[in-house]
C-alpha cells in the first residue's frame, strides 16, 4: 500500500466548514450517506453532505445484525425500539419467526446526521440541484455549490439511473408498489411485527403507538389505474391488497422494485446503499445493505484518491453485483415459499432465473480477490468456498491461505496437531475456532485438502448472471 495515502495526510476537522472546497462531498443524507461521512471524517478527510430533511413519519424493521453494525462503531441507535418476534403468515410458514427492532427512520436518519455533525461533517439540508462528477461539484437548490476531489451518490432511488432503457430494464425487477401509513389495528392484529402474504401482494405491520399500527402494503404497479388517478388510484390498488382496510389518511408511496442501478464504478463519483443496489424489502436485507455499502466508503475513497483506480472497480463490483443476484434469488425464492396462484406471485416467483441463490457445488480453491485489509484496499489470496462465494481472507483474525499452505499438501490433522503443526504461537482456543470452521466449510479431519489453486480471478455472480 501506498505510505503516502490522501487519508493519512489529511487532518481531522475541528468544525465544519461552510460552502467551499472538501476531500469528498456526498450527495444523500439517509443510513448509507450519513455513515459513510461519519467513517470518512473520523478517517480524517474533510466531509461535506447535502440532503434532505429527515421525511415523515415512516417505519421499517432493523435485524440485530445491522444494529451490532452500528454499535460498533459508536453511531447511534435513535428511533430503535426493542427487538420483537415477527409473526409470519407466508404459506407454509406460520407463527413466530426471527425478530426485529422497530425504527421510526425519522428519528433514526436525524440521530445519524447528528453523529455527522458531531463528526465534523458540513451538513447541509437543502435539496441537490445537480451532481457533476466531470466537475467534482455538488449543486445546492439555494445556488451554493460543494467542490471536492471526490463525490459520492447516496441519494437512494432518487438517484439518476445510468444507461439505456433497456439496458436498465435487464437490471429492474417486477415492478412493485409500496404504499404505507398509520392506521388502526384490526380486530386480530397482534402487538408484533406481522408479515403477511395476500393474494394480490404482501402487508407488513409494527405497532408504533397506543392503538396505532403502521402497515405497508406491497402490490404490483401493473394494477396502479393510472386512469383514476391520484389518491383514487392509489386506493384502488390499496384494496388489491387490503381488501376493505381503510387507506391511511397521509399514505406514503414509494416504488421499491428490486434494481441494480450501478454495475459499475465511476470513479469520480462512487455509489453507496440504494443508489447503488436497491433490494426488495421483502428481503430484510435494505437497511443492512446500506449501512454496509458505507463501510466500504473509507477503503474506496482511499483507493480512488491515491490512484488505485483497478482496486476500487474490481472490488465494487464483486461487492454490488453480487449483494444484487444473491439478494435478487433469495426473494425469489421466498416468493415461491408462499405458492399463491396469481400473477403477481407467478411474476415475482420467475424472476430472475432459476439459478440458485446459494451454490452448493463449489469446490473449495484459493482465488485472488480485493479485500479491506486494515482499511485499505488490497489484493489477496482468499479461499473460496460454499458458505464463502464471494471468498474468505481471514478466521479469528488468521490469514485463511497462508496456514493452508503451511499444511503443504498434507491431510487436515485433528485440532490438537492442528494447533501444533499450523498455529503453534496461536492461543488453543484461536486454534480450534479457525479448524472448526475450516470442517464447517466441508473439509475433513485425515483427508487430502482438496484445494484448486488455480488463482482464477472470475467472480461467482459472474457464473450465474443472466444473459
Amino acid at each position: 500500500m501506498s505510505a503516502t495515502s490522501t487519508a493519512a495526510t489529511v487532518q481531522p476537522v475541528q468544525m465544519a466548514p461552510q460552502t467551499g472546497t472538501f476531500h469528498i462531498a456526498i450527495a444523500g443524507g439517509g443510513p448509507a450517506g450519513s455513515v459513510a461521512a461519519v467513517l470518512l471524517a473520523r478517517a480524517g478527510f474533510r466531509v461535506a453532505l447535502a440532503t434532505l430533511p429527515p421525511r415523515g413519519a415512516r417505519y421499517e424493521g432493523l435485524s440485530a445484525r445491522v444494529a451490532a453494525i452500528l454499535q460498533r462503531h459508536g453511531l447511534p441507535l435513535a428511533g430503535i425500539g426493542p427487538a420483537a418476534q415477527r409473526h409470519v403468515s407466508w404459506g407454509a410458514f406460520q407463527g413466530g419467526r426471527n425478530s426485529e427492532h422497530p425504527a421510526g427512520r425519522s428519528q433514526f436518519d436525524a440521530g445519524l446526521l447528528e453523529a455527522a455533525k458531531d463528526a465534523g461533517v458540513a451538513v447541509f439540508q437543502q435539496p441537490v440541484a445537480s451532481l457533476r462528477p466531470d466537475a467534482g461539484v455538488i449543486r445546492l437548490a439555494s445556488g451554493q455549490s460543494l467542490s471536492a476531489q471526490l463525490l459520492f451518490e447516496a441519494r437512494g432511488r432518487r438517484a439518476p439511473r445510468p444507461g439505456t432503457e433497456q439496458s436498465r430494464a435487464k437490471l429492474l425487477g417486477p415492478e412493485t408498489i409500496s404504499i404505507a401509513g398509520i392506521v388502526q389495528p384490526q380486530t386480530g392484529d397482534l402487538d408484533t411485527p406481522q408479515l403477511t402474504a395476500r393474494p394480490g401482494g404482501w402487508t407488513w405491520s409494527t405497532p408504533v403507538g397506543k392503538d396505532q399500527l403502521w402497515l405497508q402494503a406491497a402490490g404490483d404497479a401493473a394494477a396502479l389505474d393510472k386512469r383514476a388517478g391520484g389518491k383514487a388510484a392509489v386506493a384502488a390498488l390499496w384494496h388489491t391488497v387490503l381488501a376493505d382496510t381503510p387507506l391511511p389518511r397521509r399514505p406514503a408511496i414509494h416504488a421499491i422494485a428490486p434494481r441494480l442501478t450501478a454495475p459499475e464504478l465511476d470513479p469520480r463519483c462512487p455509489r453507496l446503499g440504494d443508489a447503488a443496489v436497491a433490494l426488495d424489502p421483502l428481503s430484510g436485507h435494505g437497511m443492512f445493505w446500506a449501512v454496509s455499502s458505507a463501510l466500504m466508503a473509507v477503503p474506496i475513497a482511499r483507493a480512488l484518491l491515491d490512484g488505485q483506480t483497478a482496486l476500487a472497480r474490481d472490488f465494487y463490483r464483486n461487492r454490488v453485483a453480487e449483494t444484487f443476484w444473491r439478494q435478487a434469488r433469495v426473494g425469489r425464492d421466498f416468493y415461491r415459499e408462499a405458492d399463491i396462484q396469481t400473477p403477481f406471485w407467478q411474476q415475482r416467483a420467475a424472476w430472475p432465473d432459476d439459478l440458485p441463490a446459494h451454490n452448493t457445488g463449489i469446490r473449495p480453491h484459493i482465488a485472488r480477490r480485493v479485500i479491506v485489509q486494515n482499511g485499505h484496499l488490497a489484493r489477496r489470496e482468499v479461499l473460496i468456498t460454499r458458505d464463502a462465494p464471494g471468498g474468505a481472507a481471514f478466521a479469528a483474525g488468521q490469514e485463511i491461505v497462508p496456514l493452508l499452505r503451511r499444511l503443504n499438501g498434507r491431510p487436515l490433522p485433528d485440532a490438537v496437531r492442528f494447533h501444533s503443526a499450523v498455529l503453534p504461537a496461536a492461543p488453543p482456543q484461536t486454534a480450534r475456532a479457525i479448524h472448526q470452521w475450516l470442517l464447517s466449510q466441508g473439509f475433513t479431519e485425515g483427508a487430502q485438502i482438496p484445494l484448486d489453486t488455480s488463482n482464477r480471478e472470475k467472480l461467482p455472480w459472474q457464473n450465474n448472471q443472466p444473459v
